[in-house]
């Protein structure tokens, strides 16, 4: 099932506060990739053959290129200390300093709690 590239305010936001910028090409892989899960959580269940390659459909890439992307904007994240920004989002500790998430994982924690928000606006 191809997507149409969202275009969420507020996820843009929350990616630059955790310290991925847009200037990265694993932001938009990212951003994209959250926006999927949040409408069709389905999608974590095989993000290697189901995700990975629906984003590739969308940007015009490789799967493996989408991959590495979304790792190395994780890892920035990681290294910057910007993961812990998602213990505000859910106001509890989900993730500490020495945890580095896989992809997977940080789509699904961030796909989960945004997915209020992303359903109301594609109903609008």
């Amino acid at each position: 099932m191809k997507k149409t590239i969202g275009n969420f305010e507020f996820l843009t936001s929350l990616l630059i506060s955790m310290g991925i910028t847009p200037d990265k090409k694993g932001f938009a892989y990212l951003r994209e990739a959250i926006i999927l899960v949040a409408l069709d959580p389905s999608y974590l269940q095989s993000v290697t053959k189901r995700l990975y390659v629906d984003l590739a459909d969308i940007f015009f890439v490789k799967p493996q290129d989408v991959e590495r992307c979304i790792r190395f904007a994780i890892g920035i994240s990681y290294s910057s200390g910007g993961l812990l920004e998602i213990n505000n989002l859910y106001g509890n500790v989900v993730y500490k300093n020495d945890y580095r998430p896989s992809n997977s994982e940080f789509i699904g924690v961030v796909a989960d709690k945004i997915s209020p928000y992303v359903k109301s606006a594609s109903l609008a």
